[in-house]
């Protein structure tokens, strides 16, 4: 009996850091997707049911620079997921049937200074006349705003993606996130 509950307690215990795991910050993945990893069937699992299943090439704004001209391609089945959360849209972009792409959609205002909690990495603003360096990885040289634009983009590097968010500003300061890209670095330009 007493061993019984002991084994209860553990796996219990492992049950929780193992669910714990998948909602940790990572630039490579969101809520148990993970870039270079899950299948569409996993994601499907995991997100229900998508509104659109589709193939399309990469929408990848300004780190398209960064990546293999093949992203241009219409080779990457996309799947899209309405109303996931506080999420208005997940679009997941998988190339051979592993995730290659996840972009978010935000539906409440999310704070900039929050990205890193949510993916684990810094961030900083593109723009201006310092836009991102050719070579793939590099971050942009120090950016300041000169006037007041409607929006930046900020982006975020790791070992195995590239981030990249659009953020809405209010005199010059990003004030919430619109979108954010996370690109496996598996296409990346070599």
């Amino acid at each position: 009996m007493k061993l019984s509950f002991l084994t209860l307690c553990l796996l219990l215990l492992a049950v929780t850091v193992l669910s714990q795991s998948d909602n940790r910050p990572r630039p490579d993945g969101f809520r148990g997707l993970i870039l270079n990893q899950t299948t569409a069937k996993e994601a499907t699992d995991i997100l229900g049911q998508p509104v659109a299943d589709k193939l399309n090439r990469l929408e990848i704004s300004k780190i398209g620079k960064w990546l293999d001209p093949k992203h241009k391609e219409k080779i990457f089945r996309h799947l899209t997921f309405k109303k996931v959360g506080d999420f208005r849209t997940i679009d997941l972009a998988f190339l051979y049937d592993k995730l290659m792409m996840i972009e978010l959609e935000f539906g409440k205002d999310f704070k900039p200074e929050k990205l890193r909690n949510l993916f684990g990495i810094e961030f900083a603003l593109v723009g201006g006349p310092s836009d991102l360096p050719d070579k793939p990885g590099q971050y942009p040289r120090p950016f300041f705003a000169t006037h007041y634009p409607d929006s930046f983009s900020v982006v975020g590097i790791s070992d195995q993606a590239f981030l990249w968010a659009n953020c809405n500003a209010s005199t010059g300061v990003p004030t919430s996130v619109d979108r954010t890209r996370q690109v496996s670095r598996a296409l990346e330009k070599k």
